[in-house]
């Protein structure tokens, strides 16, 4: 058998029955449960017991209040928290409130209880807009985990340091799922009360899906060879192990193999469209691109630049190929929708192209308006082709009614996006960037309009979990894929584009395709 079939054996016969075993057993009380559902997501196996972790929930959130009145550990209410709002229960932050004093501050009691504190730290990150506890939770949690490990408090193990080393860099939450699932496992194989089945199975399931990675990233690396865009188009980001890397955000799980696919495909050839009109094509250039994608007809291709033509061509045969394999499957019209993605991609790129030719800063306003539409919806639409195991129509309905959290999305996006590039765009004369346009409009230095951009990052991002948790038109797979699509933002632009300069990523990837985890 191949290693694949080895692997897959293994996690189907023998650790899949074991886990769910001990998951299901009735000696578990409820919130035992939730903290084994806990520790199967940070491990990375909790998509093997869908059905279970519902059934479990669904119970579970009919008496909430009764579990939490029967708990005042800061750690389990933490967990409970994450759990239920991450699988799409509302549960209220009014849960933190038996951990303030009369003074309506924390206590600082808590701070004694390191590993309560790193999941009260992880939980706070969930909060929406209305919820002040969340963020005052986060200032608390982050003030005494940073000093702690600043102190090297003899209490905390190494193993746990580091942890929270991590955790203080970049939370669960802002972090690509994959990431942290294996920075995870490493911490948790240092646990001395670890449970060796769990811990077994999740290595072993890192490994198979490491080898659907490695698979897939040479079908894709084919695939944009054959294309040959990196000498056709000289002045392009070659970056294909890079576009791969980001696509896992959206999902990791095996079965979604053909999706991650597609989505790469069309971010890589998302981002040949912004390096050609963002730093290459003349104006004239980038309207008749833009008009190509308008007409989306090859017909109109005569009268292109040569390699304008070849932008377009890339594009569109990209897409015709994805609806000719999707048809059968009953996916065309959610197809359509990305072509719908790529027209405004092309129109958003000739308005930021005239202002930057013609050196016109916007307004903030102004700015956001257009640069949203070159954000991170088509991401989430690309993600939707794929997902065969949710209705279409309703998926292309839901998108099409531009609801809030795509909105969202696109704006921390941009926001994160345009602080993190601003110094490479000003050298190159692209003065009509959010940044620059916030300063001169209200008058401000850099910093203050980096910190003000921020804060409206952070405001976007609650906005996304409160639509993520209130958002009834489409099932919650679809709405995960939308937070997912949050998830690298931090990763790839908190001080630096990390995409752009190669090498920055290059821990993250290596970890994920080249090193498996030992057993």
């Amino acid at each position: 058998m191949t290693e694949f079939e080895n692997l897959s054996r293994e996690i189907e016969v023998k650790m899949k029955p074991e886990v769910r075993d001990v998951l299901m057993s009735s000696k578990n009380s409820d919130s035992e449960r939730i903290r084994l559902i806990h520790l199967l997501m940070n491990l990375g196996i909790a998509y093997h017991f869908e059905t279970e972790i519902d059934e479990i929930l669904n119970k579970a959130f009919e008496i909430v209040e009764d579990m939490i009145s029967q708990q005042d550990d800061l750690e389990t209410i933490s967990t409970m928290f994450e759990v239920f709002r991450l699988r799409g229960y509302y549960m209220s932050c009014d849960a933190f409130n038996r951990f303030k004093g009369e003074d309506g501050k924390f206590k600082e009691s808590l701070v004694k209880d390191t590993k309560g504190m790193l999941q009260l730290y992880q939980s706070a990150h969930l909060g929406t807009p209305s919820e002040d506890i969340m963020d005052e939770a986060l200032s608390f949690a982050q003030r005494h985990l940073e000093s702690l490990i600043c102190n090297q408090a003899a209490s905390v193990s190494p193993h746990l340091s580091t942890h929270i080393k991590y955790a203080l860099c970049r939370d669960r939450y802002h972090n690509i799922e994959i990431i942290a699932t294996r920075e995870y496992i490493s911490f948790y194989d240092h646990e001395e009360d670890h449970n060796e089945t769990f811990l077994k199975f999740a290595k072993l399931n890192f490994n198979y899906c490491q080898l659907h990675y490695i698979q897939e990233l040479k079908d894709l690396t084919k695939w944009w060879k054959d294309l040959d865009l990196a000498s056709k188009l000289p002045y392009i980001r070659d970056r294909i192990v890079e576009v791969f890397f980001a696509a896992l955000t959206m999902y990791f799980e095996p079965r979604y193999s053909l999706g991650r696919i597609i989505v790469a495909k069309l971010t890589a050839l998302g981002t040949v469209m912004n390096d050609t009109c963002d730093a290459y094509a003349t104006l004239p250039e980038v309207a008749s691109l833009d008009d190509a994608f308008q007409r989306w007809d090859l017909g109109y291709t005569d009268k292109l630049p040569s390699y304008i033509n070849i932008v377009f061509r890339s594009v569109f045969d990209t897409l015709e190929e994805i609806e000719q394999e999707m048809r059968p499957r009953g996916r065309s019209r959610i197809v359509q929708v990305s072509v719908g993605e790529m027209k405004k991609l092309a129109r958003a790129y000739l308005a930021i192209s005239r202002w930057s030719r013609t050196s016109h800063v916007p307004t903030f306003e102004e700015y956001m308006e257009i640069g949203m539409q070159t954000s991170m919806d088509h991401f989430a639409a690309y993600s939707f082709i794929a997902m065969e195991d949710c209705d279409e129509t309703q998926m292309c309905e839901w998108y099409n009614s531009k609801p809030k959290m795509m909105e969202a999305l696109n704006a921390v996006y941009r926001l994160k996006n345009d602080i993190s590039t601003h110094e490479q765009e000003m050298r190159r004369g692209e003065v009509a960037r959010g940044l620059n346009c916030y300063m001169k409009q209200h008058g401000v230095t850099i910093e203050e309009a980096a910190e003000e951009l921020n804060k409206l990052a952070i405001h976007y991002y609650k906005i996304i979990m409160e639509e993520f948790l209130t958002t009834t038109a489409v099932p919650r797979p679809v709405l995960v894929r939308c937070l997912n699509v949050s998830r690298p933002i931090d990763l790839f632009y908190k001080g630096i584009d990390r995409f752009t300069n190669p090498g920055e990523l290059k821990d993250a990837i290596t970890s994920l395709f080249i090193h498996p985890i030992p057993l």
